[in-house]
């Protein structure tokens, strides 16, 4: 056999300013990662060109008898706890193959195309070596999680929770469009080849969902040699790649612990494959060494990432469960970090949805099933201040269900900072149900830069802009240079229950030589004032950004908030005051309650140009 290797010395000096970067922004050992990941990617493409398979494995219907997960006819998972109640509208949309991805239609087709499908622009990804696929923000075919969200199989979840629960007619087309989708997948997606074995965390996630959709319907599988050999397919080449991956270690946490958590189900669960104790092995290095500093010690996401952190905390829900089920032994290590993630998360849960603020990256992000929700505690607290100072976080409860959440955390976890948004010293407040200053949320990763941009940047959160700069620098869609220190300085609760919290940030000030102070003051019963000093030298313009969950009414001297009872007056002092709602030169009074989608809202903006230092005084009063 001939093999003519191509060379394009075009690409020598931009693939030279890549190294480059990448060995000067995120240090050494990141650049070396890197580098040991290409030359993987690099040998594994080269054994695929010369027809070696890359030790890519094809499972037949005459091997399924020697694997217990597929001959059982029980149940091998352990129950959890789904929260599963379609209406109608849902069981036609999932037994018809119809997917809503983050607003955008998306449906099975026969053909498998749609595997590859784009659900926000309609165009197709490419089915080539998955290394080769650009998936920059450039890109021609769009956000890639959109495209990611469908092929991670969790809708099969779905249809065999389905099929557990209905009447045998039900059952039947579930089933059938279970096994019909799984089967698709495999022979659509041969082993690395498309944009679906990109990320060790999408592998992941299939696996897991992949077990656990068939173990639901084992019982009534219509062709159980077919389904079985395509899931043990599945499994050991998703396992298999993910352990190498991870042995380069991951450049995420998310990829990490969900790589973790599938290594050990597929270790545990097909112990019969000749690879089984190296991936539980390895799973459960990573799961005690490895995942359990990415949460602080009280509990909070070292990410900054809300969302991120329900999804580990799910997933180390799920191991638990496996484990325990299965009566293995669990680390004590892993058990502390689900309880205390669990009850960090339970502090900051919305009154109005039992959900989470839209603080950091990671919105939607589900382990297994957007219905699956492990028990917690409840949201009800008693008025006082509760402070998180590892993960930077002061939550103020006032009377009547007021509750004010301020963030004097790090951008996110070094050396990329990939999914914190500069947001130090930002604050969100709500009364009873009813959100008042909130956090925009998220909107992409990887689509339109501009909006990547402005949804992490400064301006799209509650907190002081200099210059028109973010507090940190973005360098790419998922990294910061420059990151900000903060510095909690002051904090009481007085006998009266009057609270106040003081913190500082320094992101501005090696650029601009401007440091930032910011005081909470919450006075019973319902008196709200936040103060923001901005030292250091020179002239400067200050932007204050509120974002507001109810529309702002000017009255004499401020605004009246809309839908507030009791009615919530707010004045800003130290500048000119305007509102700005779904504004696209520049970008500004935006919000995105689910990735993918945004809609106008409006925002109280005060500016003033002028030297330092200088002071802002905004103040909220009840009544």
């Amino acid at each position: 056999m001939h093999v003519k290797l191509s060379f394009n010395p075009d690409l020598l000096p931009r693939r030279l300013a890549s190294l480059a970067k990448a060995f000067g922004a995120p240090g050494r050992l990141e650049w070396w990662r890197r580098t040991r990941e290409r030359c993987l990617f690099s040998l594994v493409h080269l054994q695929q060109r010369l027809g070696r398979g890359s030790q890519a494995r094809s499972f037949m219907a005459q091997d399924v008898p020697a694997y217990s997960f597929c001959t059982s006819p029980y149940s091998l998972l352990p129950p959890l706890p789904w929260h599963f109640e379609p209406d109608e509208k849902q069981i036609e949309a999932l037994l018809g193959g119809a997917v809503t991805v983050f607003g955008y239609p998306w449906l099975w087709s026969s053909d498998g195309s749609c595997w590859h499908r784009a659900p926000d622009t309609g165009r197709e990804w490419p089915r080539q070596f998955f290394a080769d696929i650009p998936t920059k923000n450039s890109n021609p075919c769009g956000d890639i999680r959109m495209a990611w969200e469908p092929s991670r199989l969790q809708h099969l979840v779905s249809l065999a929770l389905l099929a557990q629960k209905a009447e045998p007619a039900i059952r039947d087309r579930a089933v059938a469009a279970c096994e019909t989708q799984l089967l698709s997948w495999v022979e659509s997606n041969p082993f690395l080849i498309g944009i679906h074995y990109i990320s060790p965390m999408e592998c992941a996630l299939r696996l897991l969902a992949v077990c656990y959709a068939m173990d639901l319907i084992r019982p009534w599988l219509r062709e159980p040699e077919r389904v079985w050999a395509a899931v043990l397919t599945l499994v050991f080449n998703h396992a298999e790649w993910i352990r190498k991956r991870l042995a380069l270690h991951s450049p995420t946490p998310q990829d990490t612990l969900a790589g973790a958590a599938a290594l050990v189900y597929a270790g545990s669960l097909f112990s019969e494959m000749d690879m089984a104790e190296r991936w539980l092995a390895f799973g459960h290095y990573l799961l005690e060494e490895e995942t359990p500093r990415f949460i602080s010690h009280d509990g909070g996401s070292q990410e900054q990432g809300f969302g991120y952190l329900q999804f580990s905390t799910d997933l180390y829900g799920l191991v638990l469960a496996l484990l325990d089920h299965r009566q293995h032994p669990v680390p004590e290590k892993v058990r502390q970090v689900f309880e205390r993630s669990l009850s960090f998360l339970d502090e900051f849960r919305n009154l109005a949805d039992d959900g989470l603020p839209r603080i950091g990256d990671g919105e939607q992000e589900t382990a297994l099933s957007a219905y699956l929700r492990f028990p917690h505690y409840g949201n009800k607290r008693a008025p006082g201040l509760t402070t998180f100072h590892l993960s930077g976080y002061s939550i103020i409860r006032g009377r009547d269900l007021q509750r004010a959440i301020f963030d004097h955390g790090a951008l996110g976890m070094a050396p990329r900072f990939a999914h914190g948004h500069a947001d130090a010293l930002s604050l969100l407040l709500d009364v009873g149900i009813r959100e008042v200053f909130i956090d925009p949320g998220t909107y992409t990763y990887s689509g339109d830069e501009r909006w990547r941009n402005y949804f992490r940047g400064t301006r799209a959160h509650n907190t002081v802009i200099i210059d028109g700069l973010d507090q940190a620098v973005q360098d790419g869609p998922c990294a910061w240079s420059k990151p900000f220190e903060t510095h909690l300085v002051y904090k009481e609760e007085t006998p009266e229950g009057k609270i106040t919290v003081i913190a500082r940030h320094y992101g501005y000030k090696d650029r601009l030589g401007v440091t930032h102070l910011r005081g909470v003051s919450y006075e019973p019963p319902g008196s709200w004032m936040i103060w923001d000093w901005l030292t250091g030298t020179g002239v400067h313009h200050m932007e204050l950004n509120w974002h507001v969950g109810c529309r702002p009414i000017a009255v004499e001297g401020g605004y009246r908030l809309e839908g507030c009872a009791p009615p919530l007056f707010l004045t800003i002092e130290g500048g000119t005051s305007t509102l700005c709602e779904g504004s696209v030169q520049p970008v500004g009074g935006w919000v995105s309650k689910m990735y993918g989608a945004k809609e106008p809202i409006t925002t109280v903006r005060v500016e003033h140009t002028g030297p330092l230092p200088h002071e802002f005084m905004t103040r909220l009063r009840l009544g």
